[in-house]
């Protein structure tokens, strides 16, 4: 079971009166760049300072990242042009064992020889997470919900990220409850992106409704994700057209050193193997790169699994992933780990990768096409 918390009540009436519709793609730039990239890293910084040392599930700075949140959303939209909502749930902590056992069985069973200490290795940390999850029985997990209505109620966009983080060390194959965790890259920069459009959203009308939805319980099993998905498959029952979910996930890690191709501005849109979702993706990529920034997207339809996309796959819901450039420019020196800070990211990449979601996300909703 879980409860709706509403704080907020959306007003139609308000909105047509302050607000307005951007037609072209140079005043969509426009709308999106009165958030600077300043706005935009104090954004970043201001949501990780009260959550420290770690958004981790169980710890202090989990609930103070839920917090603010909540708040935040009604600082970006003063007018409550939208309405901000708490769903409040029992993860299901079994499907969580499920998920890490058949991760284990697809990528290790059959594959790595028993005898071998690197399936050992893996055994171990499987059902290592498994014991973690049940000792997560009495907390409970909050996704949190910033939603416009558009002209046409029945279609929606949904932008997602998730706010917590995990720290693995990788030598003991354990959780690291002890280490701090900024969570800079991983995932604030994907939060900050979604507050920064909230409020370019709550300013213009739009034609489709769109749903802002900042996820929680990605580290351990992606239930946050897997909640959600299961409500959205519920409103498509109910006859209302889901666009598509984009998923902001690690948007701040680039760089021209680690980078194979040693470029900078090269950063993914990760999709699934559909010709329908692909078409979809190219959409977005044409429409984001009408931003004329520095930084693009290529899309790579490979199923990627790193982040929440699957678990809205799952439920036959097109989901994409904007992200970094995984396979050419990943740094594990800062994943998941204390250097994960604002000070190692690449800010303009952020605010370019930023600029051109924004430009998806607006030319989507308002239906543009020059």
């Amino acid at each position: 079971m879980y409860r709706f918390i509403t704080t907020a009540i959306f007003s139609l009436l308000i909105t047509q009166v302050h607000a307005r519709a951007p037609g072209t793609f140079s005043s969509v730039r426009s709308e999106v760049e009165k958030v600077s990239q300043r706005d935009l890293l104090k954004m970043l910084n201001d949501f990780i300072k009260p959550s420290l040392p770690s958004r981790m599930v169980g710890q202090p700075g989990h609930e103070s990242a839920q917090k603010f949140l909540e708040i935040s959303l009604r600082e970006m939209d003063p007018k409550s042009s939208g309405t901000v909502t708490t769903i409040s749930f029992k993860p299901d902590l079994e499907e969580g064992k499920n998920f890490h056992q058949r991760d284990f069985d697809e990528k290790v069973e059959g594959k790595i020889p028993k005898s071998s200490p690197e399936y050992q290795k893996w055994l171990h940390f499987t059902s290592y997470l498994k014991r973690q999850l049940d000792g997560l029985q009495n907390t409970e997990a909050h996704n949190i919900i910033w939603e416009k209505t558009g002209l046409n109620p029945k279609k929606i966009l949904v932008i997602t990220a998730h706010y917590d983080t995990i720290t693995i060390d990788m030598k003991t194959m354990s959780i690291d409850t002890k280490s701090p965790m900024p969570g800079a890259n991983y995932n604030a920069t994907g939060v900050a992106a979604g507050l920064a459009l909230v409020r370019v959203l709550s300013q213009v009308d739009l034609n489709y409704t769109v749903r802002l939805v900042f996820l929680d319980w990605q580290g351990i099993g992606f239930l946050g994700s897997y909640h959600y998905a299961k409500l959205l498959a519920e409103d498509k029952k109910a006859g209302k057209e889901i666009l598509g979910v984009m998923n902001l996930e690690m948007l701040g890690q680039d760089t021209s050193f680690l980078d194979k191709t040693k470029k900078t501005g090269n950063m993914v849109l990760y999709g699934r193997q559909l010709a329908s979702d692909e078409r979809w993706a190219g959409q977005l990529i044409e429409r984001g790169s009408k931003m004329g920034g520095k930084v693009s997207f290529e899309l790579k339809a490979n199923n990627f699994e790193q982040s929440d996309t699957f678990r809205f796959w799952e439920q036959g819901i097109p989901a994409v992933t904007f992200s970094q450039n995984w396979e050419d420019d990943f740094n594990p020196k800062f994943y998941q780990t204390s250097q994960d800070t604002a000070e190692v990211l690449n800010h303009e990449t952020f605010y370019g990768a930023y600029k051109f979601i924004g430009g998806a996300v607006l030319g989507t909703l308002l239906d543009i096409t020059r």
